[in-house]
């Protein structure tokens, strides 16, 4: 693991994103939608080669990995901005070289399986990344609703960043680095070279389409025993979409990290669900959790070097 976390250089305005799809493939008028929505804030797009799908990926793992390289390895791009999720990014991290990567310190944005991505810049290059809105996913929605000016802003280094906490489910106060994103992915990142660490950190997951007793419990177990959670200082949990009853899913993710007494949050509208709000990754946030009602989640420095 990387000891000390970089901060990316900022987008500068009418900056270069280079959009990547190092998962699945995507509809071109979603993606077409989503680069536009950047292109009307005045910003640049570079969208990604166009390649022949294969299997449920993008492109084969060598095209894929091949236009991942050569978008981080451009200088002329601010931002990586990945198309979609689905599935391949960690397929792509055997052939990423961490102190490559941290050499480079480019702002990469994503969420979902991007996780895999995202984790291997933060815990192993030592970049800070964004866990936010993704080109043909959700960024024409976030336009439209403003928040993508406010994403951007924080991108750029002219806004500080927050997000409500709605439910307290262990009470408590605490500010350290935030890692984290979908819990699926970095589940399966147990065991291997990128196995994620929560030591002194916030631990912030996301997912969807994972039933609690069953799913969301064996992957929390699956990084409890496999050592994750050693040292965690705290957890988030955002939007779980179609993850069962609230209730149900309260219960399994007390049962299953409860024991650890850290601070436990549950709601936060970011993720697989109609809002994504933007979470810095691998910097320091300060999460308050009051025993009644909720609190928030969130920093109050530039997540970028100007």
């Amino acid at each position: 693991m990387a000891a000390v976390v970089r901060k990316p250089a900022a987008l500068r305005q009418g900056g270069r994103i280079a959009v990547v799809m190092p998962s699945g493939p995507v509809l071109r008028e979603n993606l077409a939608a989503g680069m536009a929505a950047l292109e009307r804030h005045g910003f640049e797009v570079v969208p990604p080669p166009e390649r022949e799908p294969h299997r449920l990926f993008s492109a084969g793992d060598a095209e894929r990995l091949a236009d991942l390289r050569a978008a981080f390895a451009d200088p002329s791009n601010d931002v990586v901005w990945c198309a979609r999720g689905g599935w391949g990014a960690q397929r792509l991290l055997p052939g990423l070289d961490s102190a490559w990567l941290r050499e480079r310190g480019r702002l990469c944005v994503g969420f979902s399986d991007a996780t895999a991505l995202l984790s291997h810049l933060v815990e192993h290059a030592g970049v800070a990344a964004l866990h936010g809105p993704m080109v043909a996913h959700d960024v024409a929605r976030e336009d439209a609703s403003g928040r993508l000016a406010e994403m951007l802003a924080l991108l750029q280094g002219k806004a500080e960043w927050s997000v409500p906490v709605p439910e307290t489910l262990i009470p408590g106060e605490v500010r350290a680095p935030v890692r984290g994103g979908c819990l699926t992915v970095l589940a399966a990142l147990a065991g291997t070279p990128w196995q994620p660490s929560f030591r002194d950190a916030i631990a912030f997951f996301e997912d969807v389409a994972e039933r609690p007793q069953r799913r969301i419990d064996r992957m929390l177990t699956q990084l409890l025993q496999a050592g994750a959670f050693a040292g965690v200082r705290g957890f988030v949990f955002g939007t779980m979409l179609d993850c069962g009853p609230s209730e149900e899913l309260r219960e399994t993710i007390l049962g299953g990290i409860g024991e650890l007494g850290v601070p436990v949050g549950f709601g936060a509208p970011v993720g697989h669900g109609p809002i994504n709000l933007p979470v810095p990754l691998g910097l320091p946030a300060q999460l308050v959790l009051p025993s009644k009602g909720g609190g928030t989640l969130g920093g109050n420095e530039p997540m970028v070097r100007l």
